[in-house]
């Protein structure tokens, strides 16, 4: 008579799962489904990504069926431990109560979890901008926005100038002394000042563990550089180097902080795979932004972990961009140099006392920087909070 016996179908989702979550936040999965057809079980598997820790209840079930339907819900807690975005499926497999029919296995449309770093809370930060004493940021003069009717120089031509600025007299000019490219009018511009943000992902960034290391902390710190100056009304920009070459350009608002979020979150796949790098460096990675750092001269900020072997072509990178702002004297950079050596597991006083002299390199390294009149962070996210550290902007001269 089993013969005749229908298969086991299995309809199962998902109910008020988020779309998003803060790190460390803890969220519920509550599985609902229905099992029609003949006797036997349901084996019912929910996906956890791997970095997330189960804090109460099981994402796994064995459902027994008999004659009559049968309905069926559980539910379990999870931690979100990790930034990044996720895929959450839900897998089961049937078997008929006597092995008639053939074991099936199916797998239902995946749900995404996408988790955001905890929300800052900066109050104040300053870039040392000192060419005009400045009590609050938001006090700054943009260098991006509406063109007012102010003349501020004739400059050459760059790749995507509008052609009404072009001043075709003084190019006439140029070129009889033998310039190729046009001369352009520039004008002062309304608004508040712009920022480019220059965020390091190389793969050596990911010094510490699969869940905390450089590069996660480095995220974390553009999340909320990036969080503080658009909510103050900053036009900002930013290049993710030494990974894809993501470049998003200067914009404001609500929108502009959603693409570096989301560009932030892919940084950090939920499992370690095939991935494409760049090993560009800083110094390239400013050749390839002079069109954002020459005409609208933003104040620059730099996230990155200082070593001795990428020193030199930080300090090639810098230097350019002194060149661009014409201001070797007073330039408006700020450096964050992570230090990740407090995050890395030590077994021994050996590691212990290699972990101390590699911090002392980084400080060094970062002093040498120092000279250009860079202002350098050196930031150990075990010690202090990023909005702390941030903080210190205000005093440092």
């Amino acid at each position: 008579m089993g013969l005749f016996i229908a298969p086991l179908k299995v309809k199962i989702k998902k109910t008020g799962l988020p779309s998003s979550a803060r790190l460390d936040e803890t969220i519920e999965v509550k599985i609902a489904g229905e099992i029609t057809g003949g006797p036997g079980a349901v084996v019912i598997c929910d996906e956890v990504p791997e970095p997330f820790q189960l804090v109460e209840g099981n994402n796994f079930k064995i459902v027994s069926k008999g004659f009559k339907d049968k309905a069926f819900s559980f539910s379990y807690k999870i931690q979100c431990t990790k930034c990044g975005s996720y895929r959450l499926g839900v897998g089961w497999e049937t078997r008929h109560i006597v092995g008639l029919t053939r074991t099936r296995v199916s797998i239902e449309e995946a749900g995404q979890l996408r988790v955001f770093p905890i929300s800052p809370k900066i109050r104040k930060m300053k870039l040392p901008l000192r060419t005009i004493q400045r009590i609050h940021p938001s006090e700054g003069i943009a260098k991006i926005g509406p063109l007012s009717t102010d003349f501020k120089e004739i400059r050459n031509y760059f790749y995507g100038d509008p052609f009404k600025i072009i001043n075709w007299k003084a190019s006439a000019r140029a070129a009889g002394r033998g310039k190729l490219y046009p001369m352009v009018n520039e004008y002062e511009r309304e608004g508040k000042l712009s920022i480019w943000l220059f965020l390091d992902a190389s793969p050596d960034l990911r010094v510490g563990t699969s869940f905390e290391n450089a590069l996660e902390y480095g995220i974390r710190a553009a999340y909320s550089v990036s969080y503080y100056f658009v909510s103050k009304g900053y036009s900002l920009g930013m290049y993710i180097y030494n990974h894809q070459g993501e470049t998003l350009h200067f914009d404001t608002g609500k929108k502009q902080f959603i693409k570096i979020a989301d560009n932030l979150l892919k940084l950090t796949p939920p499992k370690v795979g095939l991935q494409i790098f760049w090993d560009e460096g800083f110094s390239k990675a400013v050749e390839r932004n002079q069109r954002y750092l020459i005409p609208q001269s933003p104040g620059i900020v730099i996230i990155t972990h200082v070593t001795t072997s990428n020193w030199g072509n930080l300090l090639n990178g810098l230097r350019k961009i002194l060149v661009y702002k014409r201001k070797k004297r007073q330039p408006n950079i700020l450096l964050i140099n992570i230090l990740p050596y407090d995050i890395i597991p030590k077994v021994n006083n050996w590691e212990i006392s290699a972990a101390k002299m590699l911090e002392v390199a980084s400080r060094s390294a970062s002093n040498r920087l120092r000279n250009l009149g860079v202002t350098v962070l050196d930031w150990d996210p075990k010690k202090e909070n990023m909005e702390t550290t941030l903080l210190s902007t205000i005093r440092l001269r």
